[in-house]
């Protein structure tokens, strides 16, 4: 066996601790950067589908603005789930709506029917619903609430 020096343990000086901190800033920056170009890729994909639906209901400008802070907000939900895990999707909010009269949710809402029915259809082109409304009135079908 050799006998002599003891090695050292080599210690961290403050310049080793900030490069460590800075380069965890650095990651955080390019996660934030990564979501934000996923954001302005799923709104260019989508912007045919939101404008589509804008065309087929006239809208108060207060009705439009809501529906597009929907669009924005199913946007956020797409980018945060499209690569969870199942367990992961089991944390999402499905309403689902078995053959409920629409009207029911017009007179309690306050809001008008072509903003529901543009809501609906907003959901149903991003992939967030299944959502019909029969001839009759009734809504079937299920939403992930966001």
């Amino acid at each position: 066996m050799k006998r002599g020096k003891k090695s050292k343990k080599r210690k961290r000086g403050a310049a080793s601790r900030a490069r460590v901190r800075l380069e965890g800033k650095k990651f955080v920056v390019q996660a934030l950067e990564r979501r934000l170009n996923r954001l302005k890729e799923l709104e260019e994909e989508t912007r045919e589908c939101y404008e589509s639906v804008l065309k087929r209901y006239s809208l108060s400008r207060e009705d439009q603005e809501e529906l597009e802070f929907e669009w924005k907000l199913g946007l956020q939900i797409i980018a945060d789930y499209e690569d969870a895990t199942p367990e992961e999707l089991l944390d999402l909010g499905i309403t689902s709506y078995n053959s409920k009269p629409f009207s029911e949710y017009i007179e309690g809402s306050g809001i008008p029917e072509a903003s529901w029915r543009a809501g609906f259809d907003l959901a149903n082109a991003l992939g967030l619903a299944l959502i019909q409304i029969d001839e009759a009135g009734n809504i079937n079908g299920e939403i992930i609430e966001y």
